[in-house]
């Protein structure tokens, strides 16, 4: 399983600078529904191990921050990690976008870019980017795509100079 990119360094500060013990940070993580043991914040803080993705991102809610941070990133530079700092899991943005998970995250996994018109504005949409960074994140020219909108219904209105 890929691990996202982890700063242990930004996660010790943070933790610090709230004032809470790794102990208070796995209570509040089980609170969140991700259960984790003191042992594993120390290694996480150590650089010996890096939080899951659903890990990272009850962590950055624990300590009141963006996954971003704890990432230890400028800026995303690939398709997952434009993900991960909208806190989105593969499953949930496929769903978002209305593409099939595995097709998603072969995309991620290839770093390339396959989707119809209407998943690549919903993914624009969705992870707050612009064409061209999708470019960048996918290495290769995402043509615009144009979405045709639904036809809309007639609305029906009444004469009202009677």
């Amino acid at each position: 399983m890929n691990r996202p990119p982890f700063s242990p360094d930004i996660a010790r500060s943070a933790r610090q600078d709230l004032g809470l013990s790794p102990h208070q940070v796995t209570e509040q993580m089980n609170v969140y529904g991700v259960v984790v043991d003191i042992p594993l914040v120390h290694a996480w803080e150590a650089g010996e191990y890096r939080p899951t993705e659903e890990e990272l991102f009850a962590l950055a809610d624990v300590l009141w921050c963006r996954a971003k941070d704890l990432m230890g990133i400028e800026s995303p530079r690939t398709l997952t990690e434009h993900r991960l700092v909208r806190q989105f899991s593969t499953d949930r943005l496929a769903r978002s976008i209305g593409m099939d998970t595995a097709q998603y995250e072969r995309a991620e996994e290839t770093n390339s870019w396959s989707g119809d018109g209407q998943q690549t504005s919903a993914l624009l949409r969705v992870l707050d980017l612009t064409l061209r960074q999708l470019t960048q994140a996918t290495g290769q020219p995402v043509a615009p795509q144009p979405v045709i909108p639904r036809q809309s219904r007639p609305t029906w209105s009444r004469d009202r100079s009677r």
